[in-house]
């Protein structure tokens, strides 16, 4: 495993909990004041492949003394509440 005095580093940034992403949507959702319908195309568990969890193994970034100030909810809410105040970042500069 490759460490900080390393010539180039990938680390992760998250907590040590895991959220569905079904539950980041509607996290997402209850931010903007939406009420959307889900429906899910390759059943409840998606298709053959994909990922229900969002999950980062930060062990990395802990070895080095980084801990997490917020909950994986927190940020999320706190990147939507970022980016409804910075419209402007969502849009392609044309």
């Amino acid at each position: 495993m490759a460490g900080a005095g390393d010539g180039f580093n990938v680390f992760n940034i998250g907590t040590d909990e895991y959220c569905t992403v079904e539950q980041s949507a509607r996290w997402i959702c209850q931010q903007l004041g939406l009420t959307p319908q889900f429906n899910f195309s390759g059943g409840r568990q998606g298709w053959v492949g994909d990922n229900p969890f969002i999950w980062l193994d930060c062990r990395r970034i802990r070895s080095l003394g980084w801990r997490p100030q917020l909950t994986i909810r927190q940020a999320i809410e706190r990147t939507v509440e970022y980016l409804t105040a910075n419209r402007w970042l969502l849009t392609d500069g044309r």
